[in-house]
């Protein structure tokens, strides 16, 4: 941004200069978090409006309140897993620091892999843009798609809409939602990039003709697998709705999400990265099959179709069938002793003047020394002394 013949750049936490080093020198920095406007949180009917000045960690905190407050529960299933899933981005000190907004603006403008970006993406959030004197409301879709945002334009809140409203859930209904996050990284926790992120919801019913599930309303988003932005398998949601959920249905959508989830060329992994959409479609989906197998409590292959949401939607407490597996593996003794366990000659050697150190809660530490001649010798062992002879004059 330019300001007469100052350059400006416009910054809350500024957390991003650690993955984006800035190629040129700015005069000024505008701190968005001293506009109160930008740093409020509203909850009404229709969902939650959060200020793009708000850190991620008080982001965090706003959803927890709404999983807490919630009246249905899957609304508070819903609120919980976001939550959660945001937990596990970047470190604490930077949930302390980056807003969410950055994160917004990071993922459209420079194609950053954005967890955040991917659950507003699947939960049919709004984010509202000021240009000029006017207001403009758009999905998290069109926001991402659109040309990344001028000097006369800022990102002002982000709106996660109400799950009933959304969906087109009234308390009478007899469909049940399913949702799940998934991420998979290098480590599960702090500053690791994703290889994918994907965001799974869908509604399921009894089928009124047969002893199967229905599928509707569903939605699956998918981002940081190496495309410019978080993308809905759309194709994969029409497939879905309407349909009783059996094998060949769920395998020709795999293979419908397997030819969309590509990444550009030039990615690292890609087919592992295209394999982890496939797999999260599967888990999502495999606990709604039916199986020969009867668990206790009613229980068909870990799960009980249109059991009490409560019991239904939290797949983390689902008990999963035991397998089993064995693997035979041949030895080829053609290079022997090539590849035999050998102890190396010298470790006792060197780990005879080890030291021992015990620590104690009230911060004093006891040290040990072990030294040479406390070993005992070995067979034919030699001796050296060093001795100084003065002569008399």
């Amino acid at each position: 941004m330019e300001m007469g013949v100052d350059r400006v750049k416009v910054v809350v936490g500024n957390t991003g200069l650690g993955y984006y080093k800035e190629v040129e020198s700015y005069d000024k920095y505008i701190d968005l978090r001293y506009i109160p406007e930008l740093s409020m949180i509203r909850r009404d009917d229709s969902g939650i409006n959060i200020g793009v000045a708000i850190t991620i960690s008080k982001a965090i905190e706003a959803v927890k309140e709404c999983n807490q407050h919630g009246f249905h529960i899957e609304e508070n299933m819903v609120y919980k897993k976001i939550a959660d899933h945001m937990e596990k981005v970047a470190s604490g000190f930077i949930q302390n620091s980056a807003s969410l907004g950055g994160n917004l603006v990071m993922a459209q403008r420079n194609h950053f892999p954005s967890d955040i970006a991917t659950i507003l993406l699947a939960v049919g959030s709004l984010v509202n843009i000021m240009n000029g004197l006017r207001s403009k409301e758009l999905t998290m879709e069109e926001f991402l798609r659109r040309p990344e945002l001028d000097s006369k334009s800022i990102l002002l809140s982000v709106k996660i809409q109400d799950w009933n409203r959304l969906m087109g859930i009234s308390s009478g209904t007899r469909m049940n939602l399913l949702f799940e996050t998934n991420r998979a990284a290098p480590q599960p926790l702090g500053n690791a990039l994703p290889y994918l992120n994907a965001v799974l919801m869908a509604e399921v019913s009894h089928c009124t003709t047969s002893n199967g599930i229905i599928l509707s309303n569903c939605r699956f988003a998918f981002g940081a697998y190496g495309t410019k932005h978080p993308l809905r398998a759309t194709k994969v949601e029409e497939f879905f709705t309407g349909k009783v959920l059996s094998v060949g249905v769920l395998y020709e959508a795999v293979k419908l999400l397997g030819a969309i989830v590509v990444p550009d060329d030039g990615t690292s992994n890609p087919a592992y990265r295209s394999s982890l959409a496939v797999g999260f479609l599967f888990e999502f989906f495999s606990h709604l099959f039916e199986a020969n197998v009867e668990l206790p409590d009613g229980y068909m292959n870990g799960y009980s179709p249109l059991l009490s949401p409560a019991k239904q939607l939290d797949h983390g407490k689902i008990p999963t069938l035991l397998s089993s597996s064995m693997q035979e593996v041949e030895l080829n003794r053609q290079y022997h002793p090539v590849g035999d366990p050998i102890a190396k000659s010298r470790a006792t050697i060197q780990a005879s003047c080890s030291l021992y150190v015990i620590s104690y809660y009230d911060a004093h530490e006891l040290s040990e020394a072990v030294y040479v001649d406390d070993i005992p010798s070995p067979t034919n062992c030699l001796h050296e002394a060093s001795f100084t002879v003065h002569a008399s004059q």
